[in-house]
């Protein structure tokens, strides 16, 4: 069983080409492998801590362990067996999680439809499924390099009839300077306890140009991605950007960077529309916890 479980756990670590909306239902269902044997709570507990671990990034992955653990042992504390009480908070707490995601898209496409062109960079699952709702909008959307996510989006919303205009990741000010779009919308990997996010790495490039340009910058997420359980960041191996091997030269790929709250307009969450100042203490009596705040983000962040 052991075996099963790091396999699993092993795979959403390994996985850089989904976003974190499928990897943590991929952690919820890994509880449903300890099923196969029979399960304790240790071995719950352990799974929950693996999980909490795995991509420290992704806090909805962490949030999505621990929600399914809470359920379980009330169910457990009324007397329901072990095993019953696994399934039952695995299906409650996924239903709940894609509830909420898709509360998500409908406040996100009945907010952006009154905008006539948008700027988008990376590639977020809840911000394309918002996109689709919305007829007739013109998207300008970053390649993203180094991974490219962009282009998937791009090619996604092409597809479907949108006018979209693919362009490098250094343009996104070259556009914004230019009045081309009215707003820039990105998902995000993390909210932390200041309300500023975690987001794939030129995030902030674009929200600096946006400001510059007072065009707003709205952020789509939904409050599972509150970073309850820590944060950190990842880098990705520096091939990713540079193949060759050459003396004296080497690379660096960090794949997310924080965006500073001053920097975002507003964030469109499955409880519809926030200002940065008021999120956090939605944020905070959604998951019962009240976490000091601090203007010195190195302190809670480290990189992997």
């Amino acid at each position: 069983m052991r075996s099963k479980l790091e396999a699993v756990v092993r795979e959403i670590a390994e996985d850089k080409s989904s976003g974190s909306a499928q990897l943590t239902v991929k952690a919820a269902n890994a509880f449903l492998k300890l099923i196969e044997e029979k399960p304790t709570m240790k071995s719950v507990k352990k799974l929950v801590k693996l999980l909490s671990e795995v991509r420290p990034s992704m806090p909805s992955i962490a949030n999505m362990a621990h929600r399914i653990l809470h359920i379980l042992e009330e169910q457990v504390s009324e007397g329901m067996e072990l095993t019953e009480a696994i399934e039952f908070a695995v299906r409650s707490a996924i239903k709940e999680y894609q509830n909420r995601m898709s509360s998500v898209v409908r406040h996100a496409s009945q907010r952006l439809r009154k905008y006539t062109a948008i700027l988008t960079h990376s590639y977020s699952s809840t911000v394309a499924a918002a996109l689709e709702l919305c007829e007739g909008l013109r998207i300008y959307v970053t390649e993203s390099r180094p991974g490219f996510e962009g282009r998937s989006l791009a090619e996604r919303l092409a597809r479907l009839g949108f006018d979209v205009t693919l362009i490098v990741d250094s343009a996104a000010s070259y556009v914004l300077d230019r009045g081309d779009v009215d707003a820039v919308v990105t998902g995000c990997d993390a909210v932390l306890d200041d309300c500023s996010i975690v987001n794939k790495i030129g995030t902030k490039m674009i929200a600096l140009a946006a400001s510059e340009a007072e065009t707003p910058f709205i952020v789509v997420t939904d409050l599972w991605k509150a970073a309850v359980h820590g944060i950190s960041l990842e880098e990705h191996p520096p091939e990713e950007v540079y193949e060759k091997k050459l003396p004296n030269l080497s690379s660096l790929n960090p794949y997310f960077e924080v965006v500073p709250a001053r920097l975002i307009t507003s964030f469109i969450t499955d409880e519809g529309m926030f200002r940065p100042s008021r999120l956090g203490k939605r944020i905070a009596k959604m998951w019962g916890y009240i976490s000091p705040q601090t203007d010195d983000l190195s302190k809670k962040l480290r990189v992997l």
